[in-house]
């Protein structure tokens, strides 16, 4: 873990339909969750009371433990289908698919989510895996609604050319992703509600596999630009597990050009291989007055850069498999 920060947890989780025994020193390597914990005092007290009670009580107590569970299950569904907050304009099967893959395809686990401030317009920069599609956009937006302690609202932002995809672009719009463009970037600060985006651009699309979590060039300038003419503090975001979801053998460019894509990735995968997903949140980069008055852009985009590289080194050297923590 990173500054000795504990992985969020949904707090609302799912409690599993069958008794889980434990002995000591079990549990998930985090300390427990608030989920363990409770089950844990319900597994001890149905052990004293099962200690000489007959074969009715114990069928009594674990058909309370089942009921408990079944409860939990349904509180965690309803809140995802009534929730707008997940994902800025996403649907409720969307949302349900985007819950799918957080907690038990890619079981994402984050670390200093409360480091995004609670209020007020944010830019969260991430680095971006080489795949087509921006699942870490989506996974970041799903865990500050889910994990963060306000519950913050992120709309990702993601390439122009892959909003006019004709198929994939409606995808990622009925999803609640937004091209990148500054226009929106803008309206989206001004209503005070944070913006994932990925400064690296077109550069990072189908990235090979042997250049991973290597930060290219930033070449989205201008996002990085308009967060500092209005002083939007700025949080890195470090993705960890998404660059070998698809990993790419061959980046084609010229086969590419013609369909208005960087390059075309070749990958072994079609489906997203169920990687370990986590995500590190850095400390906020505050844009003070006289920074946002000379309009330095140069300054802290290398600044944001290098503190992004150094967060992705740093969570790499700390995980312990890609399919498994």
């Amino acid at each position: 873990m990173l500054d000795g920060e504990r992985p969020e947890t949904d707090p609302t989780p799912v409690v599993p339909l069958r008794r889980r025994r434990r002995g000591p020193g079990s549990g998930n390597g985090h300390g427990g969750s608030e989920v363990d914990v409770r089950l844990g005092k319900l597994e001890r007290e149905v052990e004293e009371a099962l200690e000489g009670a007959d074969p009715q009580s114990r069928t009594t107590q674990a058909l309370w433990l089942s009921v408990d569970g079944v409860l939990s299950t349904y509180a965690t569904v309803r809140r995802w289908l009534g929730r707008d907050s997940v994902v800025g304009g996403g649907q409720p099967v969307g949302a349900l698919s985007l819950l799918a893959l957080y907690r038990y395809w890619w079981r994402v686990e984050s670390v200093g989510l409360e480091r995004i401030p609670s209020d007020g317009p944010v830019l969260l920069v991430a680095n971006r895996a080489g795949t087509l599609l921006p699942y870490d956009a989506f996974m970041v937006s799903v865990a500050t609604a889910m994990a963060h302690p306000s519950g913050r609202r992120t709309r990702p932002f993601v390439d122009e050319w892959l909003t006019d995809m004709p198929v994939v672009g409606a995808a990622l719009a009925s999803l609640g992703a937004q091209p990148a463009t500054t226009a929106k970037l803008r309206r989206t600060f001004e209503a005070g509600e944070a913006a994932i985006v990925f400064p690296e651009g077109r550069e990072a699309f189908a990235k090979p596999f042997a250049q991973r979590y290597r930060l290219a060039r930033f070449g989205r300038t201008a996002l990085l630009r308009l967060a500092v003419e209005m002083s939007v503090p700025i949080v890195p975001v470090a993705v960890i597990g998404s660059e070998e979801v698809h990993p790419v053998l061959w980046r084609l460019e010229r086969l590419g050009r013609p369909l208005g894509l960087p390059a075309i990735p070749i990958t072994p995968t079609l489906v997203p291989l169920p990687t370990k997903w986590l995500l590190h949140v850095g400390t906020p980069l505050e844009i003070d007055a006289r920074t946002a008055a000379r309009g330095d852009v140069r300054h802290v985009r290398t600044q944001v850069r290098e503190r992004l590289q150094g967060l992705v080194s740093e969570a790499l050297g700390r995980r312990r498999g890609v399919f498994f923590s």
